[in-house]
């Protein structure tokens, strides 16, 4: 199954991971993990080269399928309409297959 969490400061979207594999077809044919892969690259892409934000944090691990971005709540204006998107369309692929992706809130303290 593959975790998406979406991490929250206040009102504010401020990071999203995806962990694991859906398991719905076999590896190399998965369009459930493929289509949550490629809305995670886009988040990656979106955040660093078309919004130019060096202050994303991204976290890839190829041992185990896991993808984290995160990005500072001062820059949350500048990228809601890239984060809000993504976030949106993982919700829609968790709805439309729920045996193989689901999603998590995590509230991340203001400090």
């Amino acid at each position: 199954m593959v975790e998406v969490t979406l991490f929250t400061q206040g009102k504010n979207l401020v990071g999203i991971q995806s962990r694991g594999h859906s398991g719905a077809a076999e590896k190399g044919s998965d369009v459930v993990c493929a289509a949550v892969s490629v809305l995670m690259q886009a988040l990656v892409f979106g955040l660093s080269e078309v919004a130019g934000l060096k202050s994303a944090s991204i976290h890839t691990n190829p041992s185990v399928p896991v993808i984290r971005a995160n990005w500072p709540v001062e820059d949350c204006a500048k990228v809601s309409l890239l984060t809000e998107t993504i976030s949106q369309s993982l919700k829609i692929i968790a709805r439309d297959n729920p045996k193989h992706v689901k999603i998590y809130s995590e509230v991340i303290n203001q400090s």
